[in-house]
């Protein structure tokens, strides 16, 4: 496999496999994929055009992350248990740092969403409530700082763009 990162415009095939007790993405080059063996079982498999992003827009995501990731872990700070304190913004913030992958929905019942922080691998109780558009009226200035990172669907995130060898 090739040890050189990703140039723009590289063709990239993309995988999902299932190991024992977990999901994991590789990325390797389109012309390279007939050398990587996956560890697992093939979920998908998909290809598409690498667009890199640029170190500033790397670095704001990158503090995003962590600023809603503190608040998050904040809001738990000091509880014995489950709570509804704070419920629509531990709400809002479960399901936004879910699908940055920060979070892993351990289960799930009719009040609260049980997930597993993937960095500290604790578990937090999220209570399960409607977000109305009040909440958002009501906090928009505490919640400006949240805005939209754009961009999401990145092919490399962590481990994964370490997958191409």
């Amino acid at each position: 496999m090739s040890d050189t990162a990703f140039e723009k415009d590289d063709r990239i095939a993309s995988i999902l496999v299932r190991l024992e007790d977990d999901v994991v993405r590789a990325d390797v080059l389109e012309s390279e994929k007939s050398l990587y063996e996956p560890p697992g079982d093939l979920i998908c498999r998909w290809t598409y055009i690498f667009k890199p992003r640029s170190t500033d827009e790397k670095e704001a995501q990158e503090a995003m992350k962590l600023t809603a990731d503190n608040l998050f872990i904040s809001l738990f700070e000091g509880e014995d248990g489950p709570t509804q304190e704070n419920a629509k913004l531990k709400h809002l913030l479960g399901l936004m740092l879910e699908r940055r992958r920060l979070l892993r929905v351990k289960n799930k019942d009719s009040t609260f969403t049980h997930y597993i922080h993937r960095p500290t691998k604790n578990e937090y109780s999220v209570p399960n409530v409607e977000l109305d558009p009040q909440f958002f009226i009501e906090n928009q200035e505490k919640l400006e700082f949240l805005g939209s990172t754009g961009g999401e669907g990145s092919s490399e995130t962590g481990k994964e763009k370490s997958n191409k060898s």
